[in-house]
């Protein structure tokens, strides 16, 4: 549902203008009811409520030693909205926590988004680049372009 990069900056207030391509998807698909989360890796996640909800009861089932990821994710779920512009806030801790500060990336990923520090994005994207065309072969054999 959702795809492509959109490299965007935050407001002094820490608001993000989702793009206008993604506006009418998500007030049709979640009536812009949305949840922001953390991600283990760096960036927080962004889902359509709706598809969240299945994540959400996935991960309340971990415990023992799974619970600090249970506790991480979970516990860092904030539901927002867009206001009438078609910003979001990012709350203030969940900016921090992914090092969120003026220009971000916002990653399209199917059923949610991944936000990012830009910097930390083009990292990540420098690092795909830079694996081997063997290795790379190897772990894309499944995978049909």
């Amino acid at each position: 549902m959702f795809g492509g990069v959109a490299s965007l900056n935050l407001d002094s207030k820490g608001r993000l203008a989702i793009p206008a391509r993604h506006r009418d998807v998500l007030g049709t698909h979640c009536a812009n009811r949305l949840v922001i989360t953390a991600e283990p890796s760096g960036c927080l996640l962004v889902y359509p409520e709706p598809d969240w909800l299945p994540v959400r009861d996935q991960l309340n089932r971990l415990s023992g030693a799974q619970m600090p990821i249970r506790r991480f994710i979970v516990g860092h779920a904030e539901e927002i909205e867009p206001d009438s512009a078609g910003r979001i806030l990012i709350p203030p801790r969940l900016r921090q926590l992914a090092g969120l500060d003026k220009e971000v990336a916002l990653v399209g990923m199917g059923n949610k988004f991944e936000l990012w520090d830009e910097a930390r994005w083009a990292a990540q994207v420098q690092a795909v680049m830079d694996i081997s065309p063997d290795d790379l072969a190897k772990q894309m054999q499944d995978i049909v372009l």
